[in-house]
C-alpha cells in the first residue's frame, strides 16, 4: 500500500512537472510576443504619451544670421507647433541645405520648446559675363542673386552659367581662379598690380587684366606657382630698373616682357 502511495506522488509530480513546463513555455512565449509587439509600435506609443504634451510645442525658432530668416520662414512655420521630440533634426538640416542660398546650417534643439538654427549663406565670390550678362557665382560654382554691391567683385570672362550653377565642364575654371588667388596673395603681388578681370580663353591662355585696360597678363592652367613666382621677379626687375610693364606673357620657359615707359625707381 505504500509503495502504491509513492507511485501516485510520482505520478502526481511528473504531471505537475509538465504542467508547470508547459505554463513557462506558454508565459515565456506570450512575453516575448509582447516584447515584439511593443519594439514594433515602439514610436506609437510613446507619440500617444507624449504628443500633446503643451511644454514640448515648438513655440520659438531662432534664425541667425537676420538675413537667413526670409529663406527658410515658410519652411519653419510648418514645425511650428509640433513636437520637440519628435523632430528629425538630420532630416530638417537636409531640407535647409536644399535652398540654393545656403552653404551649410546647424539645428539645434533647446528643451522645452526652442529651436535653433545657425545658417551660413553663400557669398558672390566672382562676377561671371557672358553673353552680355552679369552672374554672381560664389566658390562652389553655384549662381546667387545680385549682391548690393558688386563693385569688389573680380570680373571674369570664359565662364558659362547653367540654371543654377555653372556647366560642369567648366568646373575647372574656378579652380585656376582658385589657384590664381592663392598665388597672387602668396607672393603679395598686390603693391605691383590689382587684377581686376580675368579671361578664361583656353586652359593654355588664361588673361589677366589690370585696372588700365592696355596692361594684360598671360598665364597657363599649369604650375601656377611657378608662373606666379616668375612674374613677381619681372615685376620686382622693372622696380629696380625704373620701367614700366605693358605685356607679361608667362607661357614660356622665359617670360615675354613688353615694356613700357620708364618710372621711377623704387628704393
Amino acid at each position: 500500500m505504500k509503495k502504491t502511495d509513492e507511485r501516485k506522488r510520482d505520478v502526481r509530480q511528473q504531471v505537475w512537472g509538465r504542467r508547470k513546463k508547459r505554463i513557462r513555455i506558454a508565459a515565456y512565449s506570450a512575453l516575448a510576443v509582447a516584447i515584439v509587439l511593443i519594439t514594433l509600435n515602439f514610436k506609437k506609443i510613446l507619440t500617444s504619451l507624449f504628443w500633446d504634451i503643451e511644454m514640448f510645442r515648438v513655440k520659438e525658432v531662432r534664425i541667425t544670421p537676420y538675413n537667413a530668416r526670409e529663406l527658410i520662414t515658410g519652411l519653419m512655420e510648418m514645425q511650428t507647433g509640433g513636437n520637440m521630440l519628435f523632430l528629425d533634426t538630420d532630416a530638417l538640416r537636409e531640407q535647409i541645405l536644399r535652398i540654393k542660398e545656403v552653404e551649410d546650417c546647424r539645428v539645434r534643439k533647446v528643451y522645452p520648446s526652442v529651436i535653433e538654427i545657425e545658417v551660413t549663406l553663400r557669398r558672390p565670390w566672382i562676377s561671371a559675363e557672358s553673353a552680355g550678362r552679369s552672374f554672381f557665382i560664389d566658390r562652389s560654382g553655384k549662381i546667387l542673386a545680385p549682391p548690393e554691391d558688386s563693385s569688389e567683385l573680380l570680373r571674369v570672362t570664359g565662364i558659362i552659367p547653367g540654371k543654377e550653377e555653372i556647366e560642369g565642364a567648366d568646373a575647372w575654371k574656378l579652380d585656376v581662379l582658385k589657384e590664381i588667388e592663392k598665388w597672387y596673395n602668396f607672393s603679395n603681388l598686390q603693391k605691383y598690380f590689382t587684377v581686376e578681370s580675368v579671361n578664361i580663353v583656353k586652359p593654355t591662355e588664361i588673361v589677366l587684366k589690370t585696372a588700365e585696360d592696355s596692361r594684360r597678363i598671360i598665364i597657363i592652367k599649369d604650375y601656377m606657382q611657378e608662373k606666379f613666382e616668375q612674374l613677381r621677379v619681372v615685376l620686382e626687375e622693372c622696380g629696380k630698373k625704373g620701367v614700366s610693364w605693358e605685356y607679361i606673357d608667362l607661357r614660356f620657359e622665359n617670360p615675354v616682357v613688353k615694356y613700357g615707359v620708364e618710372i621711377a625707381p623704387s628704393p
